[in-house]
C-alpha cells in the first residue's frame, strides 16, 4: 500500500512538471525580453508555444494562477531584433496583444518587420557596361529634370514633433536613472534610426515611416526603469475594438468584435470577410459598410489587386448611403489614407 502511494505522488509530481514546464520556460523568455536577450527569447518562446500554441490575456498555469500569456508577442519581437523578418512577421500575425512587458503596438512592431524586409530583399543595382562612345559629337537633348515628389508640410512637422517628444520621453526616462535598461538603450536607437531618416527623407512616405519609429521609441522609452525598480503594470483600458463595438451596435457583438479585432490587428482579409457576412445580417449599416470597404482598400493597399479597390469604393458608397457620415469618416478609427479613399469613392 504504501509503494502503490508512493508511485502515485511520484506520477503526480511528474504530472504536474510537464503541466507547468510551458509556463516556465515562457517566464524564462520574459526575462530573456527584459535583458535584450533576444536569441534566447525566441529560443524559449518556441518552448513555451510547444507546450501551449493558445495565447490569452489570463491563461491558466496551475490552481488559481492565471498569467498573460503571449508568446508570439515576444517571439516576434526577438526575431525582428535579430533579422528573421520573416518567422518575425508570421508571429505578430498571430500575436492577439502585448504580455506584462510592453515593446509596443502590434500594428507598428509588424510594419517596421514588414519594411525591414522589402529592404532586405531589394537587389542591389547594377551597374550599366560602359558602350564605347564614337568621337564624332552628336547632339542630345537635355534629359528631363525628374519631377521631386510633392511633399506634405504638416507631415513633414509631425515627423520632427513626434522625434521631439520622443527625445522628452527619453529625457525623462534619464531622470528616472534608467540609463541602465535595454529600453532606454532601444529607445536611444530609435530615435537615432528615426532622426537620420528625417534628414534625408524625400517623400510622405518616409516621414510616415520616421513617425512610427519615433511614436514607438516614445513608448519603449516610457517602459525604460532603473535597475531594481518594477515595471508598473499598465492601467485597464477600454482596447479600440471594444469601443467601437459598443458604438456600432449592441447586437451581434461577437461576430462584430471579431471582425473589429481582426482589423485593427491588421487581418485585413480576415476583417473583410467578417464585415461581409454582417452585412447579409445588418444591410442598412453604414459602420458595416465603412468597416468592410476599410479592409477591402487596406487588401488593395499591400497586394495591389484592383478588384479589392472596386469593391471598396462600393462598400463606401453604401457607408455613405446607410450612414451618417457628413464629414467623412471618423479619425478615431480609419487612418488618413482609408479616409482619402473614402471621400473619394463618394464624392
Amino acid at each position: 500500500m504504501r509503494r502503490a502511494f508512493t508511485l502515485a505522488a511520484i506520477a503526480f509530481l511528474f504530472a504536474a512538471v510537464a503541466h507547468a514546464s510551458w509556463y516556465d520556460d515562457y517566464n524564462a523568455g520574459i526575462i530573456a525580453v527584459r535583458k535584450g536577450q533576444w536569441a534566447v527569447a525566441a529560443q524559449k518562446m518556441t518552448a513555451a508555444i510547444k507546450g501551449n500554441d493558445k495565447e490569452a490575456d489570463r491563461e491558466r498555469t496551475y490552481g488559481a494562477i492565471f498569467i498573460s500569456y503571449h508568446p508570439y508577442y515576444y517571439r516576434g519581437i526577438a526575431n525582428l531584433n535579430t533579422g528573421n523578418y520573416d518567422q518575425a512577421i508570421r508571429d505578430l500575425e498571430r500575436a492577439s496583444g502585448p504580455g506584462e512587458v510592453n515593446m509596443g503596438p502590434i500594428e507598428i512592431l509588424l510594419s517596421n518587420a514588414k519594411m525591414k524586409q522589402a529592404a532586405e530583399s531589394t537587389p542591389e543595382p547594377v551597374a550599366p557596361t560602359p558602350t564605347p562612345v564614337r568621337p564624332t559629337p552628336v547632339p542630345v537633348a537635355p534629359a528631363p529634370v525628374p519631377t521631386a515628389p510633392q511633399i506634405d508640410p504638416a507631415l513633414r512637422q509631425r515627423a520632427s514633433n513626434a522625434i521631439n517628444a520622443a527625445k522628452q520621453r527619453l529625457a525623462a526616462a534619464q531622470a528616472r536613472k534608467a540609463t541602465a535598461s535595454q529600453q532606454y538603450s532601444q529607445a536611444t536607437s530609435m530615435i537615432a534610426d528615426a532622426a537620420t531618416r528625417n534628414a534625408t527623407a524625400k517623400s510622405n512616405d518616409d516621414y510616415n515611416t520616421i513617425i512610427s519609429i519615433a511614436e514607438n521609441a516614445s513608448t519603449i522609452a516610457d517602459l525604460a526603469t532603473a535597475p531594481g525598480v518594477p515595471t508598473p503594470a499598465p492601467l485597464p483600458t477600454p482596447t479600440r475594438p471594444v469601443i467601437a463595438a459598443e458604438t456600432v451596435l449592441a447586437d451581434y457583438k461577437p461576430l462584430l468584435r471579431n471582425a473589429l479585432e481582426n482589423y485593427f490587428a491588421g487581418e485585413f482579409e480576415s476583417a473583410a470577410r467578417g464585415f461581409e457576412d454582417l452585412t447579409r445580417r445588418l444591410p442598412n449599416n453604414g459602420w458595416i459598410y465603412a468597416f468592410l470597404g476599410a479592409s477591402q482598400y487596406s487588401v488593395y493597399a499591400f497586394e495591389a489587386d484592383p478588384a479589392y479597390k472596386n469593391a471598396a469604393e462600393r462598400s463606401f458608397k453604401k457607408a455613405k448611403q446607410y450612414g451618417r457620415f457628413k464629414n467623412g469618416l471618423p479619425e478615431r478609427y480609419f487612418s488618413r489614407r482609408i479616409r482619402k479613399a473614402f471621400r473619394e469613392s463618394t464624392s
